[in-house]
């Protein structure tokens, strides 16, 4: 949840916690070693162990005030020597309200609750803060900190932070679950802006990489304040990609995005007896608003090529599209979904993004139905994330459909449903995506207006989309206008929320409120 407060553009996360890790076995099973292989001077370490710890097992048990403290230690005196810099950080709470004079081990539940949190970790958080004072490292409380916050939401609304899964919403627990230690979306979500923002006061050297998230004025996670977004690629350009998809996607207003190979496309030979699309019939698609992405030229494992290579493998392939369809790409797809580092920086430059993960949809490989999209579909709106379609043949190729038809209803049914999907293609989303991760915004609240100033960091030449805005609506308020750059911006009114789009790279957004008055008599 840390990227949805730091700039993607200046920050790279990598997540390298593993669940169900203690200090002990995280050494033990080499992860700390792989996470000392990648730092480099000047970065940035998170360290947070407690929860399992705690644990008996001969694995994971490690001693407060002797192997957990040690161990700690061992984290911060390798990170510095890497020329990096350690944060330290306890456990968050469990939520744990144990009936009044209860007195056993803690439960997951109790019959009834209590009104007083009890805490369960008792010298594990008592150690890192120990620690850190010890080596001077920045500390950040969560105990105290998500203690607070669970205590002021008291035992029931707490539980909306936590894993309280009522029966018949996930088809893995179907009879629901109740979990006092892990947090759901939403309270990861609330929990990681409660770290970022108390992070930024023992290093303030993080203070130009935060994005603040204000609940009355921010920007909608997708367009029109959508739940999820999905796109459909389909790779290596085969001719029923335009005499089939095209069409059907027509019919429901659904863009796709069509990644090609300009050697396949060009030459017979490199076809392997499998029809592909032509230029003309590209270009076509391309001016009904679907994009033609970047495959590479000749469809290598580009790690298999000397970085030489990869780079005419690109270029190569943008040259072609560029000529024949009049856009340069803006996305890449790698061959093979093979790639490393190296080639992601190569194939990131001038583009809005690139494919580095999927959702496999087909035939015999995929093994797609109608009820499994379906779920793909249903997880997506409950999760609230953005999903990547890859599909390859509809009746011939690389795991080609054992009837189209699965597809065709599938674009139905996610039609119905699309005020609350948003389906575009894959350059749209991911601008839109990365705008949205490095947008920040200076609100000032006023009593008759508010403005809003947007700072994006980005190529404005390349990220083109608007960005959609969501603010709460004042109950005193009965009309509004908002302008930017000189222009009133269309507003829409939902659930006493105003949404609109704006440019990220434009001036101050003046949102102006007319008032309603009462007549006294």
């Amino acid at each position: 949840m840390l990227p949805c407060f730091l700039t993607e553009a200046n920050v790279k996360i990598e997540n390298h916690a593993s669940s169900g890790r203690s200090t002990l076995s995280f050494i033990n099973e080499g992860r700390w070693d792989k996470v000392l292989s990648r730092l480099k001077k000047g970065d940035y370490v998170f360290i947070q162990f407690g929860h399992n710890d705690e644990k008996t097992t001969k694995e994971l048990h490690t001693v407060p005030g002797g192997s957990f403290d040690e161990n700690l230690r061992k984290f911060i005196r390798e990170t510095r020597a890497k020329g990096a810099y350690p944060v330290l950080f306890n456990s968050i709470v469990r939520r744990n309200y144990p009936p009044s004079g209860y007195v056993g081990e803690r439960k997951d539940r109790y019959e009834t609750e209590g009104d007083i949190l009890v805490d369960t970790h008792g010298e594990y958080v008592v150690a890192p803060r120990r620690v850190a004072k010890e080596m001077n490292v920045p500390f950040v409380d969560m105990t105290r900190l998500t203690h607070d916050l669970v205590t002021q939401l008291g035992p029931e609304e707490s539980t909306k932070l936590y894993m309280w899964i009522p029966a018949g919403v996930y088809d893995a627990h179907p009879d629901g679950k109740i979990d006092n230690t892990h947090l759901n979306i939403y309270g990861g979500k609330v929990v990681a802006e409660i770290a970022v923002r108390e992070v930024v006061k023992v290093v303030p050297a993080l203070v130009p990489f935060v994005r603040y998230h204000d609940p009355d004025v921010y920007v909608a996670d997708y367009k029109d304040n959508k739940t999820c977004a999905v796109c459909y690629t389909f790779d290596d350009g085969l001719k029923e990609h335009y005499t089939l998809v095209f069409p059907e996607m027509e019919k429901v207003g659904f863009k796709g995005t069509f990644y090609v190979c300009g050697k396949i496309i060009e030459e017979k030979e490199a076809q392997q007896g499998k029809p592909r699309m032509t230029w003309k019939q590209m270009k076509e698609m391309s001016d009904n608003g679907h994009e033609i992405g970047n495959h590479s030229w000749s469809h290598p494992n580009l790690k298999n090529l000397s970085t030489e290579e990869v780079r005419t493998e690109i270029g190569k392939n943008d040259s072609i599209i560029l000529a024949n369809i009049g856009k340069k790409p803006l996305s890449f797809c790698y061959p093979g979904n093979s790639f490393n580092e190296e080639i992601i920086c190569m194939a990131s430059e001038g583009r809005v993004g690139t494919r580095t993960r999927q959702f496999g949809i087909g035939g015999e490989k995929s093994g797609s139905t109608v009820e499994s999209l379906d779920k793909w579909i249903k997880d997506l709106l409950i999760s609230g994330e953005w999903s990547i379609g890859m599909l390859h043949g509809m009746t011939y190729g690389y795991d080609a459909f054992s009837d189209s038809e699965i597809l065709w209803e599938h674009f139905r049914r996610v039609k119905k449903q699309e005020d609350k999907i948003w389906v575009d293609t894959f350059e749209k989303v991911s601008a839109y995506t990365k705008a949205r991760n490095n947008v920040q915004l200076d609100v000032a609240k006023y009593e008759s207006n508010i403005q809003i100033t947007p700072r994006l960091a980005l190529d404005s030449r390349l990220f083109t989309e608007p960005l959609t805005m969501v603010v709460k609506k004042n109950s005193n308020h009965t009309k509004i206008i908002v302008h930017q750059n000189g222009k009133e911006l269309k507003v829409k009114e939902k659930n006493n929320y105003l949404i609109f789009d704006f440019n990220p790279f434009g001036d101050t957004i003046d949102i102006k409120s007319l008032f309603k008055f009462s007549c006294l008599k």
